[in-house]
């Protein structure tokens, strides 16, 4: 499945007409999920691309900003988006 465009899936800051306050990483986390939709993004591919580090800092900082990415956009709604490929990374998928 590629990616059917960040309108498509956050149109204007919505998810099935209810608003949805991002922050600006998590939305760069969002945009870059999107932009590869159905494909498994691995934790160092957000450090690179989000954060720029070319090193791993030994932080929990993205799972942090997964986790609350997650709760922003799933959280309220029956089909989630974010879904964690265990060992691997994290996937988008549109509902349904």
């Amino acid at each position: 499945m590629g990616c059917r465009g960040l309108e498509d899936l956050y149109p204007g800051g919505r998810r099935a007409g209810k608003r949805i306050e991002l922050l600006a990483q998590e939305f760069k986390i969002l945009e870059y999920l999107l932009r590869h939709a159905g494909e498994v993004v691995t934790r160092t591919m957000l450090l690179e691309k989000v954060w720029d580090f070319h090193f791993d800092p030994k932080t929990n900082i993205v799972e942090t900003h997964i986790s609350r990415l997650r709760s922003k956009i799933d959280k309220a709604f029956d089909k989630p988006l974010l879904h964690t490929v265990r060992g691997a990374g994290y996937v988008i998928r549109a509902p349904d």
